[in-house]
């Protein structure tokens, strides 16, 4: 059997590899990129995180301009904040 790991640790894993390999991906978070470590794509690629803050209305229609302009933007939160508001 394999080694288990979180699945939020292997999604912040996912999106750094995913960033090394697209140029156009963005990550939006909702001032908790310790918790959905997208903190390791911050590290890595400061120019193309945004720390919104707790702001995820704002963040997903951010994110909806930059998908407008080419970029694939990543938005993270913790689902009952993100879709209760938006």
């Amino acid at each position: 059997m394999g080694e288990l790991t979180e699945t939020r640790y292997a999604y912040g894993k996912a999106l750094l590899e995913l960033g090394s390999q697209r140029p156009e991906v963005v990550v939006l978070d909702a001032d908790l990129y310790k918790s959905t470590f997208t903190v390791m794509f911050r590290d890595a690629f400061p120019e193309r995180f945004f720390d919104m803050g707790i702001s995820e209305a704002d963040m997903v229609s951010t994110a909806a301009g930059m998908a407008a302009t080419g970029l694939i933007p990543y938005c993270n939160s913790f689902a009952m904040f993100i879709t209760g508001v938006c």
